[in-house]
């Protein structure tokens, strides 16, 4: 009986639930928190005051909720990393370029509802997402909210290596590091892999003449990076 039930009331979902359930993971339980998520102030441009008619209120409760749980989970993955690398990142995530990305992933353009007029700016979407975390926070609570964001936006990125590499820019924390502790150091090719239009370089990274550290890429300078990335972690942050 109980199937029975579970399959009648899955044939009643709307298709904007359905929708809703196909972006953030888990069926809602108020579908007019995520309307009203998905509804830019253009949509009611003269009608603000008659209670709420956009997004922004949601907008700014999601910001919130995606800081603290963005803090949280680069807290515990990276565990070594020091708070200026953690910063680092969690501005990189929550950036709203990133935000943008990963709304357009999810298909919010198609699913915002706006009046632009031609004055489309793609952070409408990203701004959308973050009302959509506030949805999801007042609907389900911080464990589901949680899970949509991690879902998201948190892993596809820092399962990104180049994405994060990049980010944190490792060949210029070891300079600096260099520089101000007075070693003498050099990035050299130690080997050149394929065919020439599609070569893989591994770099090393040499400190008063030694081989610390080794990175691969498929271009020199991504293989300096790695290399720096690998020598940041055995030397610097052990050593403080």
């Amino acid at each position: 009986m109980r199937k029975v039930s579970g399959l009648l009331k899955l044939i009643k979902r709307s298709p904007f639930e359905k929708d809703i359930k196909e972006i953030v993971g888990f069926w809602p339980k108020d579908t007019a928190l995520y309307r009203l998520a998905l509804r830019h102030s253009s949509a009611y441009p003269f009608r603000k005051k008659r209670g709420e008619r956009n997004n922004e209120r949601l907008e700014y409760l999601g910001d919130a909720v995606l800081d603290l749980v963005v803090a949280e989970a680069l807290f515990y993955r990276f565990p070594t990393d020091d708070e200026g690398h953690l910063t680092k990142l969690r501005s990189a995530l929550v950036s709203r370029n990133n935000l943008n990305k990963v709304a357009d992933e999810l298909g919010l353009p198609n699913k915002v509802v706006a009046n632009l007029m031609g004055n489309q700016s793609e952070s409408i979407y990203g701004d959308a997402l973050e009302a959509l975390i506030g949805a999801c926070y007042l609907d389900h609570g911080l464990k589901k909210a949680q899970f949509f964001i991690m879902r998201a936006i948190v892993e596809p990125f820092i399962s990104n290596e180049e994405l994060l590499t990049s980010t944190l820019n490792y060949k210029s924390e070891v300079i600096e590091y260099f520089q101000s502790h007075k070693k003498a150091f050099r990035f050299e090719e130690v080997q050149r892999l394929g065919e020439q239009h599609n070569s893989t370089f591994i770099m090393g990274l040499y400190v008063d003449d030694a081989l610390e550290a080794r990175g691969e890429g498929t271009s020199k300078k991504k293989g300096e990076e790695l290399a720096a990335k690998e020598y940041y972690h055995k030397y610097i942050v052990t050593n403080g």
